[in-house]
């Protein structure tokens, strides 16, 4: 779940940043090619990036590649029968209900698309059929008093008495220019979309400006063939009544008056350089929102301060004493090591990987069956149906003692406790590794899982 949050979080931010950049440079544009084509790609870009992953090399943060390099333990695996009549309880948490009324609403939605899609067939089946045809558009007479609307190759006139010939012309044009251009699959493509995202408000606000473009198109095809002044006239007298179909590409006036100022935009030259800052933008959002970030989390979840202990080494390197400022502190209180090993403590980097690994004091096999004896599903977590990953880090000293205890990845319900107390009475029960017949200190992580059974 914690993953799914994550990266809900992130492609929010994403779809904020370019709905931002679309409003603030290209919202006033006359390129209406591009900026459909932006608005269409905008919701797919903020959803993929925070799934492209970046190598570890690529990273700009050495403590990232350190702590993803560090040696990692197998994953015990901590076991529980659920406290009885807590089953129910168990389906009933927060995650569940969030999940049960996304679905819900997610549902409704769809019902509603296919409500409004069998509401224009029956419009279709009744309507009656105008001789004037062009090409494969199919021009339909509504009988009822509804507006003048586009839906694929068909278009659906209103009963047009109060518009003169001229005006019904540029009215028929205009819903022309929807057909030709395809607007009907951008709509429903976004209605799919508010489906599935309508919990993030930018997609509703996308979708109502991929509208607005769909008009602009559609105005400037006609003015290729009425005059301006005309068209502008009927714009400004024309209230058509809305049917409540948003699948349908409408000839309405809400839109108007930002129609009637993109009008009088008609012959600027459209820029090129807002368009172009497209690019430098996708890159910023690339390198913040890619998976190798989400990494960055997750291996320093609290941006906790990198200690001496803390600190990762590369073993092919040379090993520098430390500046003094990082030599007073907590590295000798917590290991509390032998003084003819404070010098290795204070001077010597712990190292990710080395010659002879540290061992637990008889083997692995020997120490995962000391977990298991000593690890205990927290009370607090069985009740609550707390389930999940908790990771520790830790360092395995030259005398063999653990220090630089930390929880890296938190579960809650007492479980990161636990998870750290049962690590610590391993304390003293390994043998240290050495580099170059040396002991050195050396980085650990022990993932823990906690699983409930039925």
């Amino acid at each position: 779940m914690e993953a799914i949050l994550n990266y809900v979080l992130k492609s929010g931010i994403g779809l904020l940043a370019l709905y931002l950049f679309y409003y603030a440079l290209l919202r006033s544009q006359t390129s209406f090619r591009f900026n459909r084509l932006y608005l269409l790609l905008a919701p797919l870009v903020a959803l993929a990036l925070p799934l492209i992953t970046w190598p570890v090399q690529f990273t700009t943060a050495p403590a990232v590649a350190k702590a993803l390099q560090t040696i990692q333990l197998n994953e015990v695996l901590v076991v529980a029968y659920r406290p009885s009549g807590s089953i129910l309880a168990s389906y009933m948490t927060p995650v569940s209900i969030a999940l049960a009324i996304y679905g819900l609403v997610a549902v409704f939605l769809l019902l509603r698309l296919c409500r409004q899609l069998w509401h224009i067939r029956r419009l279709r089946s009744d309507a009656i059929p105008v001789e004037q045809a062009t090409g494969s558009v199919h021009i339909l007479q509504l009988k009822q008093p509804h507006a003048s609307f586009a839906f694929l190759n068909h278009i659906y006139l209103s009963n047009q008495e109060q518009l003169s010939p001229r005006e019904r012309q540029q009215v028929l044009a205009h819903e022309l220019a929807h057909v030709q251009l395809g607007h009907t699959y951008d709509v429903l493509y976004y209605e799919l979309l508010s489906a599935v995202l309508w919990f993030n408000p930018l997609i509703w606000l996308l979708k109502q400006e991929l509208r607005n473009v769909h008009e602009f198109q559609a105005d400037a095809r006609v003015l290729e063939q009425h005059q301006p002044q005309e068209y502008v006239s009927l714009l400004s007298k024309e209230v058509l009544f809305n049917m409540g179909l948003p699948v349908g590409s409408y000839f309405q006036k809400p839109q108007v008056l930002r129609r009637l100022y993109m009008l009088q935009q008609r012959g600027k030259q459209a820029g090129w350089m807002r368009p172009l800052l497209t690019l430098p933008l996708l890159f910023v959002l690339l390198v913040s929102l890619s998976g190798q970030q989400a990494a960055t989390d997750f291996a320093n979840p609290f941006n906790a301060p990198v200690t001496p202990m803390d600190r990762a080494a590369n073993p092919d390197a040379a090993q520098e004493p430390l500046p003094e400022q990082d030599t007073t502190e907590s590295p000798v209180k917590e290991s509390k090591p032998s003084n003819d090993e404070i010098h290795n403590l204070l001077y010597l980097k712990p190292y990710n990987y080395v010659e002879q690994m540290p061992q637990f004091k008889g083997g692995e096999a020997e120490m995962m069956k000391f977990l298991a004896m000593n690890v205990r599903y927290p009370k607090e977590a069985q009740e609550a149906g707390v389930e999940g990953l908790v990771v520790l880090s830790f360092v395995v000293g030259p005398d063999g003692k653990l220090s630089g205890f930390q929880v890296i990845k938190r579960l809650g319900a007492g479980t990161d406790e636990e998870a750290l107390r049962v690590v610590k009475l391993m304390d003293g029960k390994w043998q240290a590794g050495k580099q170059d017949g040396k002991v050195v200190p050396v980085n650990y992580t022990l993932p823990v899982r906690f699983t409930l059974k039925n």
